[in-house]
């Protein structure tokens, strides 16, 4: 065999039981940090086909191709990756679910492979794992994403020359029921939350489809009284934290520390202008009236800051806790004697009013924050359908039957 020249690399037998099995051969990437040399071996069962491996290997370095996946484990890339994400900003809620989806769905299933040898059949065989474990295809189809998502930066960071996960369908999901409340509903439950101090985040909820974090999280800055209309600017999201050591909850050390905390909305969409009616602002500025009152009998204890406080603040002018507004809203739905449905089913109802007023899409999309109009189209596809049934019509409705008595 002739001698390889400098930078071609290295061509040895793989001997088993004292008889030849295969080649392998080996080029040189250079030197790491610390100045060691980094090597990348290839296998094969013939010396040419390890020649053909390692030239491959040699034009991708040289054309700037060649991934390197550091010989991590899927597992050790997917700590990598969130800590990116956390870098690059995502939201704590965000961040705690791609850790808790790596952490109880990926890595028990591929967490020990290793990163450059994970295959498209590896990833199917974790899903059929997670069905056969009884999980959900909600629950199959996110972890899908979010290990595509991982997947996507380990090629943009040349650790993959491809994303394996790519090539996997998502499992089909059925689109959850919308349960919202007939206009009827909705004026019974509006009704029956008149006396509570929090009225108007009720009637807010279900005349302009806010979400309960940016309902919290709204100021009085962000009420333009003038031009009857809000920004939404601020969402109020419960992060939940590792707990501080030693901290104790029912008797038994604490895991975890909930914490409110007031973020931007998550999407450019979700900051957005919404127009209030004239009966909407009304029941602001009586909100207002009656925030004033208690900010007088709170005297120092009030915690607001003027014109930057809570609009739906505490009775000392603190963030609203969201459990306690979910609770106050079970309670008054029951009371009221309507079909008990979540908070965020709220901003479904509203959408429904909107359509059954004939509101554009375009709109209801805008007003409801969405990022595209065709998602609104598909959420609420059985809502356009009975307005579509009720666009047909005949040349009839517009002109008298020829002949026709009068």
């Amino acid at each position: 065999m002739a001698k390889r020249a400098n930078g071609e690399g290295t061509i040895s037998k793989r001997i088993k039981n004292g008889k030849v099995v295969g080649w392998r051969g080996a080029i040189s990437l250079g030197y790491d940090l610390q100045g060691k040399p980094i090597r990348k071996t290839v296998s094969g069962k013939a010396q040419d086909e390890v020649r053909e491996k390692m030239a491959a290997l040699l034009a991708a370095q040289h054309t700037g191709t060649l991934a390197d996946a550091e010989n991590l484990t899927v597992a050790a890339f997917l700590h990598r990756w969130i800590d990116s994400k956390e870098r690059d900003g995502v939201k704590p809620n965000t961040l705690r679910s791609y850790r808790d989806t790596a952490r109880l769905y990926i890595t028990p299933q591929l967490g020990r492979k290793k990163l450059e040898k994970l295959t498209p059949l590896d990833v199917e065989a974790a899903l059929t794992a997670l069905r056969r474990d009884g999980k959900s295809p909600q629950v199959m189809s996110y972890t899908l994403r979010v290990l595509k998502m991982a997947l996507r930066q380990a090629v943009r960071w040349q650790m993959l020359p491809r994303n394996v996960a790519e090539a996997i369908k998502a499992p089909k999901t059925t689109r959850p029921e919308l349960h919202v409340w007939t206009p009827e509903q909705v004026a019974a439950f509006l009704d029956q939350s008149q006396t509570h101090r929090l009225h108007a985040a009720f009637y807010l909820a279900l005349m302009t489809g806010m979400r309960r974090g940016e309902l919290l999280g709204l100021q009085w800055s962000d009420v333009d009284w003038e031009r009857s209309r809000l920004k939404v600017r601020h969402n109020l999201v419960e992060v939940r934290l590792e707990a501080k050591p030693g901290k104790m909850h029912a008797g038994k050390l604490a895991v975890s520390s909930v914490e409110l905390v007031l973020q931007t909305p998550k999407t450019a969409g979700s900051r957005r202008t919404i127009i209030l009616s004239a009966g909407t602002l009304s029941k602001l500025q009586e909100h207002r009236q009656r925030q004033e009152a208690e900010r007088k009998a709170a005297a120092e204890a009030w915690q607001g800051h003027g014109n930057d406080g809570y609009v739906f603040a505490s009775e000392i002018g603190t963030a609203t806790d969201p459990r306690n507004f979910y609770r106050w809203f079970t309670q008054i739905l029951a009371e009221a004697e309507v079909p008990r449905i979540r908070f965020h089913d709220l901003r479904h109802t509203a959408a429904s009013l909107m359509i059954r007023r004939g509101i554009p899409p375009k709109t209801v999309s805008e007003r409801l924050g969405h990022a595209d109009v065709g998602f609104t189209l598909r959420t609420y596809t059985h809502l356009y359908d009975e307005q579509r049934e009720e666009a047909a019509f005949d040349i009839n409705d517009f002109f008298p039957t020829a002949g026709a008595v009068n």
